[in-house]
């Protein structure tokens, strides 16, 4: 029996099909997002704690890898110090929404206040955070808070 060029084309593109389809596309792995939610509502709840008591080095040390090379410690610790502007007392977290994404990120939807000291304020805030997990730990991209130091928010 002689084979035509034609159906050997045939044979390996249906070869070549079923490949295709026992390989697994990019699947999600399944993650138990009621304890994702729990551990990042925790993180950012630490990390306004830290605000709130100025300990602004606890702050730089849950940034993201990105922010902790854009910011060295010491000048992320004196910009925060400098500005004079904490979570308002009793307002550090008005309300909180953690999504998440995966086992390794999450958006926090979170109101807070913040109280600027130098000009005797409080002004309320509301944003989404970004939050992912790096080195074992919950981590912030810190210039999401630095930006709500900026003056013009505060006029």
């Amino acid at each position: 029996m002689k084979l035509s060029l034609f159906s050997v084309r045939w044979g390996w593109l249906l070869v070549l099909g079923f490949l295709f389809l026992a390989v697994p596309g990019e699947s999600v792995a399944p993650f138990d997002a009621f304890i994702v939610a729990r551990d990042a509502e925790t993180a950012f709840r630490n990390f306004m704690e830290f605000w709130a008591y100025d300990q602004h080095w606890r702050m730089w040390e849950m940034g993201n890898e990105a922010s902790r090379i854009a910011w060295k410690q010491n000048e992320f610790t004196d910009r925060m110090r400098r500005s004079g502007i904490n979570p308002a007392a009793g307002k550090q977290v008005e309300e909180i929404r953690v999504y998440p994404e995966s086992e390794y990120q999450a958006e926090i939807f979170v109101r807070f206040s913040l109280e600027n000291h130098l000009l005797r304020r409080i002004r309320p805030f509301t944003m989404t955070v970004p939050t992912v997990v790096q080195e074992g730990r919950w981590r912030f991209q810190l210039g999401d808070f630095l930006q709500l130091l900026d003056s013009s928010y505060w006029q």
